[in-house]
């Protein structure tokens, strides 16, 4: 949550199969590598094609860099939970060292720690442009969706992981059997949100959620007819009384009551099916949200919190475990390398064993690398051997140099 305020005003559109990339919107990088810590050492380990002989003792290092990051995680945690801990609307403690509301300097500093996490986590924050797209393809069957700007202080949201699901429906060629296609979803996707006039944040994690559900999600967005349905009302209200005036002017008042009756019946029918159309589509949206609010979430508030900062500990493992990796084995081999050159090496690495195109994040991976100490010539790519990097990350270990490392950053170290 970075103050980003979302002015979006009404948004609607009708249900499409379509790829929303096709109407301008651009999935952020895929930073995130899909694999888990412990499975991508251990294939590390094992890859002697790829790493040689020296492969099976890469998990005296990663041990010691797990244990590191670990510690990290869980000081950054602790701190970001226990300032998180007044604005938290499940707070289930008495505030007992202040009796003051939270103030606004509490909020924008609760925003920089989240984003931290989010970004650690390999999280992209949503453009209010990507964020406008991806309303529009919402599947909300023509109803008008409108963001009330006034219940919500501030709203952002960050996703990680980008796929696609299958998706099944009823089409005018398949009435009855249906057709499969399949839709882009998100794999995770953090909601953070501050309501106006409330002294709380709410954070909430999903799972594979789908880009045209996004709308759902959003505490928010609300809905009323669509201006086609509205229109078709009114329109045929304004038709119909019109044929009746002048029927009746014709034929005179005589004939006018069995002509009412007439025009009325099928005029009400049709009033009647444009509003239970309507209405079913507000019952399916609210279905759809609360299958989403149920299913696909993973938790809100400080359990999400928990689970954001594993999974910072989770992508700096790997990233600090395949940039050793790949370092190592260049300079064993004595090829020169450059930033570019390993980026692309590991991205068509991981390519090879997920089949799934990654943006490496090489940035972060160099600076764990430097907090651990384990650069002999940054400049040149080149690390410690195995035995060196061992003994000082055990060290490192020990003492806890760098336990204070996310917390430091933002000025929460305990």
């Amino acid at each position: 949550m970075t103050g980003r305020w979302f002015g979006l005003g009404f948004l609607s559109s009708r249900f499409k199969l379509t790829s929303i990339y096709e109407s301008g919107f651009t999935r952020p990088d895929n930073r995130f590598i899909p694999v888990g810590s412990d499975d991508l050492v251990e294939v590390l380990s094992q890859d002697t094609e790829t790493f040689g002989e020296h492969s099976s003792r890469l998990n005296e290092v990663s041990r010691w860099m797990i244990r590191i990051l670990e510690q990290e995680k869980s000081s950054f945690e602790r701190a970001l939970t226990r300032t998180y801990s007044r604005i938290n609307p499940d707070r289930e403690t008495i505030e007992v060292l202040s009796s003051d509301p939270p103030a606004d300097s509490e909020f924008l500093i609760m925003n920089s720690k989240i984003q931290h996490m989010l970004e650690k986590a390999n999280f992209e924050q949503l453009s209010d442009d990507q964020v406008r797209t991806a309303l529009k393809a919402g599947s909300t069957h023509g109803i008008k969706v409108k963001i009330d700007e006034d219940s919500l202080e501030e709203m952002s949201i960050w996703v990680r992981g980008r796929s696609t699901a299958p998706f099944h429906r009823r089409t005018l060629k398949h009435p009855i059997k249906g057709e499969t296609t399949s839709m882009a979803v998100f794999n995770r996707l953090v909601l953070v949100t501050r309501p106006a006039g409330e002294p709380n944040v709410q954070v909430r994690l999903f799972k594979d959620i789908p880009i045209r559900d996004v709308e759902a999600l959003l505490p928010n967005a609300n809905v009323s007819m669509g201006i086609r349905d509205a229109v078709m009302m009114v329109g045929s209200g304004a038709g119909a009384v019109w044929t009746v005036s002048a029927k009746v002017l014709a034929v005179g008042l005589v004939a006018a009551s069995q002509l009412l009756w007439v025009i009325a019946i099928p005029l009400a029918g049709l009033f009647w099916k444009v509003f239970t159309g309507y209405r079913r589509a507000i019952k399916d949206r609210d279905s759809n949200r609360a299958k989403h609010l149920y299913f696909q979430s993973l938790g809100s508030n400080r359990s999400a919190i928990h689970l954001m900062s594993f999974m910072i500990c989770e992508e700096e493992i790997k990233e600090a475990v395949l940039m050793y990796a790949f370092c190592l084995d260049a300079e064993i081999e004595g090829r020169a390398t450059t930033e570019p050159e390993m980026k692309s090496d590991i991205e068509r690495y991981l390519h090879k064993h997920t089949e799934i195109e990654v943006d490496f994040d090489i940035d972060d991976a160099i600076e764990t690398l430097e907090r651990l100490s384990l650069w002999k010539d940054r400049s040149r790519l080149r690390v410690d051997g195995i035995s060196v990097a061992a003994t000082k990350l055990e060290l490192h270990c020990q003492q806890g140099l760098s336990r204070d490392y996310h917390a430091g950053l933002l000025g929460i170290a305990e």
